[in-house]
């Protein structure tokens, strides 16, 4: 086969891969790489057959005699996963080396929901693609296998030990893959190429210098905070070493998929500016002049004077004076004035100069009473020097617009003014309420076939109190045609009624609440109350099937954050799931365990069995959504579980038992002390 270089199959949108006849892998495109996950370095030198799988017999024969075969293969990823792609075979010989190429392409999502999917990717790939920051997106699982073997080991202070081991921070970046970049990347990181951008190991992008920052980064990630950023020295593929403004967000199911999104925007000209002047107003200026960020200068002296007076009053913390005063927040906004914008700021309130909002009143561009602001006002009354925070805001016409909200005061507490910088994320937000509801009705369609599955349940449920209000009502008619009814007794038979009514109502209401799909506010639950509603639900299925219910709820009455029926989906799908596994088990040895235990921060919900324990399918792709071994299955169980899980600040885990007899799956959930504490 005539050689073309790597470069020219980089330009291919198409996964491109080329093997020796015996089965070598010669090369391997940039779009292989985001079709599969491998990079070149990895799979160029091993057998396809170990990477992606073999081609069918008549795949080959039919190339072989052709030239060309094509149709739908099912390939390996690198996460384990397996996609279908449309792929086509050619067989170019040479008289001394015949090589095999495969040109591939993943076949168009057809289930509705992975359409959904497949359009949500493109609106943010071309978004990944079209600002002018460099993002990378890495593959941080590794990572997490490192860090949890840590934890495993005795360390119990992971962030001390990070910051006392730095050949650890490099070791984790070394681990750290790179799957894709932006072009943006390419002209701050440069020269050179894209693969070479993708190939070349993360730790050389990062000087020794920055290795602390890159450790904080790891920090941020494992305590659990929602971003990180820093400003640090990056290295370029030439060598050079340039100041970047570093910015992480651990986005909910990002970290525990595995993936992060890591932003870049070169800040060279305006450190080295900023050390030439020393002057803090003449950095805030070159700030100003940051076209991509809406930033703006708010004077307010009449507030300095009340705060003044409030702290000589003995006033130390304003969220009680608040609750007593919340005309307080309007009086704020109100004599909040702007004395200075740049361009984006001019776009991002729709102006049509700076001049029209120059010593303009913040009132009408700050919503009346907004919970935001106040956390703002609160944090400057303690000399809080940067408060962030998404909040909604209004342009000059009235229209709504979302933006990351960050403050910073003057750290001269004789001065009033205070610097506030604005990103729009008006698309993020959208996209983010269009996943959440797609998740809601994603969940709605498993309440529904949960529903589907427990029809003997709720057959059983409502058949006893209906049958005993028909035994009652034939009792009271006989009776009543008694010469003389005997009154008390007619009341007693009505009272019995009136109760068996109330429960076939009870009944009812729990039914519509798992059917329905409307929100539900999050309330303080006891999860000792929502495992035994659970069991009642599914007394049935536990009778037919011949299973033992064990309930170890542990000391204390356990109370959570949630929405009550959502939860109770997620214990109902687990424990159905138990039950399942329990067929093949002798009738008279079918358990389930249920445990209640807390620690620290967590509380743990425990469904054990004592069935065959988990199969090979499932331990190599666990969350795999649309996959089943059920007949009437939609293959969304643990995947709705665990995003039940994520809502809920929680996490799901599945494995076999320690002594390998079942299965124990355990729902975590934030304890509701820790999370008031968190939240304080």
């Amino acid at each position: 086969m005539r050689q073309i270089s790597a470069e020219m199959l980089d330009l291919s949108s198409e996964s491109m891969v080329s093997s020796r006849a015996d089965g070598m892998i010669t090369s391997w495109n940039l779009a292989s790489t985001s079709l599969y996950g491998w990079q070149p370095r990895e799979v160029v030198g091993r057998k396809l057959a170990d990477v992606l799988g073999t081609y069918s017999e008549a795949a080959t024969q039919e190339a072989g005699a052709t030239g060309l075969w094509e149709g739908k293969v099912e390939r390996r990823r690198r996460d384990g996963s397996v996609c279908t792609v449309r792929l086509r075979l050619a067989r170019c010989s040479q008289p001394e080396e015949p090589e095999w190429l495969e040109v591939s392409s993943l076949l168009e999502a057809e289930h509705p929901a992975e359409r959904a999917l497949a359009a949500s990717q493109y609106r943010y790939r071309n978004l990944f693609g079209a600002v002018a920051a460099s993002f990378w997106e890495l593959d941080f699982s590794e990572v997490g296998r490192i860090i949890q073997g840590l934890a495993r080991s005795g360390i119990s202070d992971l962030p001390a030990y990070l910051r006392m081991n730095p050949g650890m921070s490099r070791e984790l970046m070394r681990v750290t893959r790179i799957i894709d970049t932006n072009d943006r990347s390419l002209e701050m990181f440069g020269p050179g190429t894209k693969r070479e951008l993708l190939a070349t190991p993360l730790d050389f992008y990062w000087p020794q210098e920055s290795t602390a920052d890159f450790t904080d980064s790891v920090i941020s990630a494992i305590t659990n905070r929602p971003r990180h950023v820093a400003e640090t020295k990056m290295r370029a593929l030439d060598g050079r070493l340039f100041d970047v403004l570093f910015t992480v967000s651990f986005l909910p199911g990002t970290v525990g998929g595995g993936t992060l999104l890591v932003g870049f925007t070169d800040i060279s000209d305006r450190v080295q500016a900023a050390r030439q002047l020393g002057d803090v107003s003449a950095r805030r200026q070159m700030l100003l002049d940051v076209p991509t960020i809406a930033l703006s200068e708010l004077a307010a002296p009449e507030i300095a004077v009340t705060f003044r007076r409030l702290r000589s009053e003995g006033v130390t913390d304003l969220h009680p004076y608040i609750d007593r005063h919340p005309e307080f927040i309007d009086y704020v906004i109100g004599h909040l004035r702007l004395t200075s914008v740049n361009e984006a700021a001019v776009r991002l309130f729709g102006a049509s100069s700076a001049k029209e909002l120059i010593d303009r009143s913040m009132t009408g561009i700050i919503a009346p009473g907004c919970e935001v602001m106040r956390r703002s006002i609160e944090g400057s009354f303690v000399r809080e020097p940067v408060f962030q925070s998404e909040m909604r805001m209004f342009r000059l016409d009235g229209s709504p617009v979302d933006t990351l909200f960050c403050r910073v005061s003057n750290p001269d507490p004789d001065r009033s003014d205070v610097l506030v910088a604005q990103i729009d994320i008006s698309e993020q937000i959208r996209g983010r309420d269009e996943v959440e509801r797609m998740r809601q009705q994603i969940a709605h369609a498993s309440r529904i076939s949960l529903l589907g599955q427990l029809t003997a349940s709720i057959v059983h449920e409502v058949s006893q109190p209906v049958t005993a209000i028909a035994n009652h009502a034939a009792a009271a008619e006989r009776l009543a045609r008694l010469p003389e009814p005997p009154k008390h007794k007619l009341a007693d038979i009505l009272s019995m009624i009136g109760q068996h009514a109330v429960r076939v109502g009870d009944i009812i209401q729990r039914l519509r609440a798992v059917a329905a799909n409307r929100e539900v506010p999050m309330v303080r639950l006891s999860l000792e109350d929502i495992l035994s509603e659970t069991r009642v639900l599914l007394r049935q299925e536990l009778n037919e099937k011949g299973v033992r219910v064990v309930l170890d709820c542990g000391p204390g009455n356990l109370a959570v954050l949630g929405d009550r029926v959502q939860l109770q989906q997620v214990l109902a799908n687990l424990m159905m799931n138990a039950i399942q596994a329990l067929d093949d088990v002798a009738r008279p040895t079918r358990r389930i365990d249920l445990g209640l235990r807390s620690d620290e921060r967590e509380v743990h919900v425990s469904v054990s069995d004592n069935g065959p324990g988990l199969s090979s399918e499932f331990l190599s792709a666990p969350y795999q959504s649309f996959r089943t071994s059920k007949p009437d299955g939609l293959g969304m169980g643990l995947t709705i579980c665990r995003s039940i899980a994520e809502a809920h600040g929680g996490s799901i885990k599945v494995q076999d038992r320690s002594d390998g007899r079942g299965v124990t799956s355990t729902l975590s959930l934030p304890l509701v002390e820790a999370a008031d504490a968190a939240g304080d």
